[in-house]
């Protein structure tokens, strides 16, 4: 399993995540390293999904939009919904280490394609996929 931090998370949390001395259990990539940051949501999305890679943003309109919809269901994709885009980036990483285990839980237990909203106490929500 790899976790794709997308744009929207910015590059701290991924980056804390990757220091060698943390000894995350997890491949960690982010959206700065592999595209510009101007790069439309259903051309890395098609990407990551083709790579096999599950999502992690603060962007929950995936599932409202057809060109992102389509490549979440064409290339099965496992997306997560974090909660606090207007949070400090502290607040960020703690949501995000609350909900590790159900994240890694979810991922491994749930048929793709899949979405969660991840509240700020780290529960997970499903969200439906039209």
């Amino acid at each position: 399993m790899i976790l794709f931090f997308d744009r929207s998370i910015g590059t701290v949390v991924p980056q804390v995540l990757l220091w060698k001395s943390l000894r995350f259990p997890i491949q960690v990539e982010y959206h700065q390293r592999h595209f510009a940051m101007e790069e439309q949501d259903d051309i890395w999305l098609n990407q990551v999904g083709q790579w096999g890679w599950t999502v992690i943003g603060h962007d929950s309109s995936y599932h409202k939009k057809p060109s992102e919809l389509s490549a979440i269901k064409q290339y099965q994709i496992g997306c997560f919904y974090l909660w606090g885009s207007e949070a400090l980036r502290w607040e960020k990483l703690k949501c995000f280490a609350r909900a590790y285990h159900r994240i890694i839980e979810a991922e491994a237990n749930t048929s793709k394609p899949f979405i969660y909203r991840v509240n700020q106490r780290g529960l997970l929500r499903p969200v439906p996929i039209p």
